[in-house]
């Protein structure tokens, strides 16, 4: 007998990316679309299973289908089980959704996933009709479930792109731009990091299938190729053989990735420039050491930073600098310092993020409302003596400025200020009514 799933990422007129923070998902001041990597990759095990059909809905790429367009399409199809991929900043109208799609279909086994889901399993199962709440990664819950034995990152096929409508995954400049993954997980233990807590111990992904997955996803007619490891260059050797591969088997393509600086030599930056090296992004985080200290990451010096960053540069690679503004420990004399630390820097392109608190291990009575709704926040204890106010104009006005320094005012305005302002707008609108989708659909499109 075939088992029909239904994958569903939904869509509430506010851009998250639900692949960032270790699937916690983050809201975007931009109109870039990320795929869901996890969830493609789920889409994509059922699809090979000779047990199984799939079918996904990913609403942000369906031109944006709001859940009560959802709710309607979903009631025409036949489907055995239905999974929707959950995201802190949603997760309330996430919870809401599937309490329709179980009330209009009661014998269909709901499932809800993503790592917000960890902190309310106990939640969701005493207050919800919810069937499963899925602790762990989708692509590793779906993987054991149709094998019925554990997963490695190796096990996992090449994402099928071709179940989803993949060219509406576009960035600010129309390129289309695909994900996929060469290693999962990290050997660092910095304390603010979501990612190690849900992916755990670092594992890389056997060189041949990356070398199959970027030869799919290039034929697919992808202008970007964004890796989604957490420390792409953790083993600079492997990376060195993975980019000689690429120059060797003439594999044409421009890509992305995130690492450490204090990994880098100018060799390997060299040698990743000629397999195509893009753009790589890495994190500073704060320019207080003492703050370092506190959250274990240590990043190296600032005169190591900044070398290493002027020689990518020189390189033709682009530069993306992450810094957090916010820390707990953090004063209006830490986040100056940060600033300038960022100006020292000098990145193409600095990322200026509140502190989002995701330690909840210590929070007792959890619910649904440790997450603010169409936010990067929580309700979490121990955050900043500075206002939320005062963390936002900082974040703000460190952004203005560096776009400004280092591009044009109105890519500063239009980047930094209007679009931060458009959905701040719009997310304060549909507070309160997570619980109502007819009415929080409403009102979206009244907005646009």
């Amino acid at each position: 007998m075939i088992e029909r799933f239904l994958l569903v990422r939904p869509y509430y007129g506010i851009n998250v990316h639900t692949d960032a923070q270790g699937e916690y998902g983050t809201v975007l001041g931009s109109n870039d679309v990320f795929p869901d990597l996890p969830l493609i990759t789920a889409a994509t095990i059922l699809n090979e299973s000779d047990s199984h059909e799939v079918k996904v809905i990913d609403a942000v790429t369906e031109d944006r289908m709001l859940p009560d367009e959802l709710l309607r399409k979903i009631a025409l199809l036949e489907y055995d089980k239905v999974l929707v991929k959950s995201t802190a900043p949603t997760f309330k109208a996430d919870l809401e959704l599937c309490r329709q799609i179980k009330a209009g279909n009661p014998s269909a086994y709901v499932m809800i996933a993503g790592q917000a889901v960890r902190h309310l399993k106990d939640w969701i199962y005493a207050n919800t009709d919810i069937d499963l709440a899925i602790e762990e990664p989708v692509d590793m819950y779906i993987y054991r479930y149709v094998h019925g034995a554990a997963a490695t990152v190796s096990d996992m096929p090449t994402p099928d792109y071709t179940l989803v409508n993949y060219r509406k995954y576009t960035d600010d400049y129309n390129n289309i731009r695909l994900t996929i993954q060469a290693s999962r997980g990290c050997p660092m233990s910095c304390a603010y990091c979501p990612y190690i807590k849900y992916y755990g111990k670092y594992e890389s992904r056997d060189a041949d299938k990356v070398i199959g997955d970027l030869k799919a996803v290039t034929s697919l007619g992808a202008d970007l190729i964004q890796f989604r490891d957490q420390f792409f260059t953790c083993d600079s050797k492997r990376i060195r053989e993975l980019c000689r591969r690429i120059i060797d088997e003439g594999i044409n393509v421009r890509w992305i990735c995130e690492t450490r600086l204090d990994s880098l030599t100018p060799d390997l930056i060299d040698l990743m420039k000629e397999a195509g090296l893009f753009l790589i992004c890495f994190g500073v985080e704060s320019g207080d050491q003492n703050i370092l200290t506190e959250y274990n990451s240590n990043k190296g010096n600032i005169d190591y930073q900044r070398s290493t960053v002027e020689y990518i540069k020189n390189a033709g690679i682009l530069t993306m600098a992450f810094y957090i503004t916010g820390f707990p420990e953090d004063t209006w004399e830490t986040l100056h310092a940060t600033y300038r630390y960022a100006d020292t820097v000098n990145s193409d392109i600095a990322a200026f993020n509140e502190y989002t608190e995701f330690n909840l291990s210590s929070e007792s009575d959890i619910s649904p409302d440790i997450f603010c709704s169409f936010e990067n926040a929580t309700a979490a204890k121990g955050l900043s003596s500075l206002s939320k106010e005062e963390i936002r104009y900082a974040v703000e006005l460190f952004s203005t400025m560096y776009t400004l320094k280092h591009d044009t005012l109105e890519k500063a305005y239009n980047y930094n200020h209007k679009q931060l302002c458009d959905s701040r707008r719009l997310a304060s609108k549909l507070k309160g009514h997570e619980n109502d989708l007819d009415e929080l659909s409403r009102i979206i499109r009244e907005s646009s």
